[in-house]
C-alpha cells in the first residue's frame, strides 16, 4: 500500500506553498546516488508523469548474474510518462553485477528478514525498504533456471523451476490491517495479457505461488526476501518476475521482463511510451584524468605516465553507455573508483566496465623523480620536433552521442541537431589544455575562457551563425579550431550544415 508522503506538515504558509510547488513539478525525472564511490553505490531514478497516479517500484540486479532483470529496468528511467510514476533501481547490488556473481558478500535478497546481520549490504537493503513505502506495487526482476511449469515435463520444465514465472508469496495475502491483496488474481490478469504477446508457447510465463508463510512450504527461504518484506511490512503487492536463463538470447530475457512491466503499468493506469529493446555496443571514447589537479585527456589503450605518489582522479568517462559504468583502479580502492582520488606509487591500470563487461583500459606508468625528469625532457623534445605532424583528435557529442574525429575531418549536421564540443588532444600532448572555438557562433553567455566554446549546446536552427566566418562566406561550412595555451592553432575540424 502506498504511503502518502504529505507536504502539509510545512509549518509556515510560504514554506508550504514552496514545498507543494516543488513536489508538483510534472512531468519530471530525477536521479539520486547513495553510497557514491563504494562497491555498493546505489542509483535511484524517479519518473513523474504529467498527471499524478499510481507508483510502480522496479528493482533489478540484486543478484549480479541475472542481466535480463537489470538491463530491462535500465530502459525505464528514460521514459516520459503521461500519467503515474516510476521508481527505478536498475542495479541494486553493484558489486555483484561487476563481478557477475550472485552474491560475493552473501545473497542480498536474503537480507530482508528481521534478524539480518549488519554487513556491507545493510545500508542498501535499508534504502530499498524506504522506497517500498513510496510505491503502490513492487516488481522484483530476476533471471532463473529452466522453465516453470504447473506439471512435470522434464528436468528443465517442471514446478520447481523459476524461469518464465511470475512469483508471489501467496495467492491472497492478508495484511496486519485486515486488507487482503489478491495476488493470484492480479497475476493471472497480467499473464493473460503477456502470454497473448508471446508467439512461442514454450516461452509463456506461469504463476508460481511459493506459499511462503505456510508451515509446510518448501520455500521457507523466501521469508527473507524483498517481496515478502514488502507484503508483511508495507502491505505492498509484490511479485518476482523471472525470465529464464535458458532463453536463446539476452534480448528475449529483456523483452519478457518488459512485457510484464508494461502489463502492470497498464493495470495501474501508468501511461508511457514503451521503451525500445536496445543494448548499446560502445567503447571508451575518452577519459579525463586529473593528475595533481591538472587535466589529462586519454583514449582507450593509452598510457598515462606520472611521478610516483602523484594524485590521480578520473573525473569523466566518455562513452555512449548512460548507466552502469564504473572504473576500477587496480590495486587501489575498491571495484568502483570513479571520481575517487588516489596517491599512485606503482604501475597499475584503470579498467572501465559496463556492469561486469570490460570495455576499455588505460595503463599507468609510475616513475621515480629521476626517471620522470628524463621522460619529461624527451616529451618536450618530441613535441617540439613533431608539433606540425601531430594527429589531433576532437571529441564532440551530437544529440548526446559521442563522436571522435581527426583534424581535418568534416562533421555533417542537420538543422535540428545539437552539438557539444567536449575536448581535443593529440599524440604526445594529451596533457595540454586547448580551447575549442566554433568560428562564427557566439554563445549567449560568455565563457570563462575567451574563445572557448566547450560545454555549450550549439543548435544550428536556433543559433544566429555569422555567415562571414564560414568557408567562402557561403554559410555552409564552419571551422572548429583547437588552440593551445600559447594561442597557437593546433588543429581544426569542419562542420557542414545540411539545408
Amino acid at each position: 500500500m502506498k504511503k502518502i508522503i504529505s507536504l502539509a506538515l510545512c509549518l509556515a504558509a510560504t514554506l508550504s506553498c514552496a514545498c507543494a510547488a516543488q513536489a508538483d513539478t510534472r512531468p519530471s525525472s530525477s536521479h539520486e546516488v547513495f553510497f557514491a564511490g563504494s562497491d555498493y553505490e546505489l542509483n535511484v531514478y524517479y519518473v513523474k508523469g504529467r498527471q499524478d497516479g499510481k507508483t510502480l517500484l522496479l528493482i533489478g540486479g540484486i543478484q549480479g548474474d541475472e542481466p535480463g532483470g537489470y538491463l530491462s529496468a535500465d530502459l525505464y528511467p528514460d521514459l516520459v510518462l503521461e500519467k503515474g510514476n516510476l521508481i527505478v533501481v536498475p542495479r541494486a547490488n553493484l558489486k555483484s553485477i561487476i563481478l557477475g556473481d550472485r552474491g560475493p558478500d552473501g545473497d542480498m535478497n536474503r537480507q530482508f528478514h528481521d534478524n539480518a546481520k549488519v554487513g556491507p549490504m545493510y545500508q542498501v537493503v535499508g534504502k530499498l525498504k524506504e522506497l517500498m513505502s513510496q510505491a503502490d506495487l513492487f516488481l522484483h526482476l530476476h533471471d532463473g533456471w529452466g522453465y516453470h511449469s504447473p506439471v512435470y515435463v522434464d528436468s528443465l520444465r517442471n514446478p520447481n523451476r523459476y524461469g518464465q514465472s511470475l512469483i508471489a508469496d501467496s495467492a491472497n495475502f492478508t495484511c496486519d490491517n485486515g486488507s487482503v491483496l489478491p495476488l493470484q488474481e492480479m497475476a493471472d490478469s497480467v499473464l493473460g495479457e503477456v502470454n497473448s504477446r508471446i508467439s512461442n508457447e514454450q516461452h509463456h510465463l506461469h504463476f508460481f505461488n511459493t506459499r511462503t508463510a505456510d508451515p509446510d512450504t518448501p520455500y521457507s527461504e523466501m521469508r527473507k526476501t524483498a517481496t515478502y518484506y514488502a507484503l508483511r511490512k508495507e502491505c505492498l503487492p509484490a511479485f518476482g518476475v523471472e525470465a529464464s536463463k535458458n532463453l536463446p538470447s539476452l534480448e528475449d530475457k529483456i523483452l519478457y521482463h518488459n512485457l510484464v512491466i508494461n502489463a502492470f503499468m497498464e493495470r495501474l493506469g501508468i501511461v508511457a511510451e514503451a521503451p525500445r529493446i536496445l543494448i548499446p555496443t560502445s567503447g571508451l571514447h575518452y577519459t579525463e584524468v586529473m593528475v595533481n589537479g591538472v587535466p589529462h585527456m586519454l583514449k582507450d589503450k593509452d598510457t598515462l605516465t606520472i611521478r610516483r605518489n602523484d594524485e590521480v582522479q578520473v573525473v569523466d568517462i566518455g562513452t555512449d553507455y548512460k548507466r552502469g559504468v564504473t572504473m576500477d583502479l587496480l590495486g587501489y580502492g575498491n571495484l568502483n573508483d570513479f571520481k575517487q582520488s588516489f596517491r599512485v606509487g606503482k604501475d597499475t591500470q584503470m579498467v572501465f566496465r559496463k556492469e561486469g563487461q570490460k570495455f576499455g583500459s588505460i595503463d599507468i606508468k609510475a616513475l621515480s623523480d629521476e626517471q620522470y625528469a628524463r621522460y619529461a625532457d624527451k616529451q618536450k623534445q618530441e613535441q617540439h620536433d613533431h608539433r606540425q605532424n601531430v594527429t589531433r583528435v576532437f571529441v564532440v557529442a551530437v544529440n548526446d552521442k559521442h563522436h571522435v574525429l581527426l583534424s581535418g575531418d568534416t562533421l555533417k549536421l542537420a538543422p535540428a541537431d545539437r552539438l557539444e564540443l567536449i575536448s581535443s588532444f593529440g599524440d604526445g600532448s594529451n596533457d595540454e589544455t586547448v580551447t575549442l572555438n566554433f568560428r562564427g557562433w557566439v554563445p549567449e553567455t560568455p565563457s570563462k575562457m575567451p574563445n572557448d566554446d566547450r560545454g555549450y549546446l550549439i543548435e544550428p536552427d536556433k543559433s544566429r551563425l555569422l555567415r562571414q566566418y564560414s568557408e567562402h562566406g557561403e554559410g555552409k561550412r564552419y571551422a572548429v579550431v583547437a588552440t593551445d595555451s600559447r594561442g597557437n592553432p593546433v588543429g581544426e575540424i569542419w562542420v557542414q550544415l545540411s539545408q
